[in-house]
């Protein structure tokens, strides 16, 4: 049972139904008198003192997630700062406003608009097709800047 019970914790670390396949037989051998040995343990993969052999399956790997990596623009004096910004394709953008006086985040071509931001408040765009995206201030138009997004 305790060959069992070691193959089955096997099987739950690994992920893999060939590890449970695994952990069935050695528990059909050990009821019926096998040694270790003829369960598998010892061989290569193997463990002769526990009589449990780790059996991985083969599989690609699936990849975690990747958060979007994040550029900060400041808007502070009166300016964006940076002014321009050349980032990847899903990308976010992170407007961090200093000012005391109120702006905005407003692209030229109305894709996207922050709305009005006060001091130390912040607004993100996540940037998911290619292209140049030229944006403004719309409380002062003379403050403007852009993001170029590649593939």
């Amino acid at each position: 049972m305790r060959i069992f019970v070691l193959s089955l914790v096997a099987a739950l670390v690994l992920g893999s139904g060939a590890a449970v396949a695994q952990a069935g037989s050695t528990l059909a051998a050990a009821q019926a008198g096998s040694t270790p040995a003829a369960a598998g343990a010892g061989s290569p993969g193997g463990d002769a003192a526990s009589g449990v052999r780790i059996v991985a399956q083969a599989g690609t790997p699936v990849p975690s997630p990747m958060p979007s990596p994040v550029s900060i623009i400041h808007i502070k004096n009166f300016a964006y700062v940076p002014d321009s910004v050349t980032i990847p394709v899903g990308s976010t953008v992170k407007f961090v406003e200093d000012d005391e006086t109120p702006h905005t985040v407003t692209a030229s071509d109305g894709s996207f608009d922050s709305g009005n931001l006060n001091q130390k408040q912040s607004w993100t765009h996540l940037f998911t097709k290619a292209g140049t995206y030229a944006y403004y201030c719309a409380y002062h138009t003379y403050m403007k800047g852009k993001i170029v997004i590649v593939p």
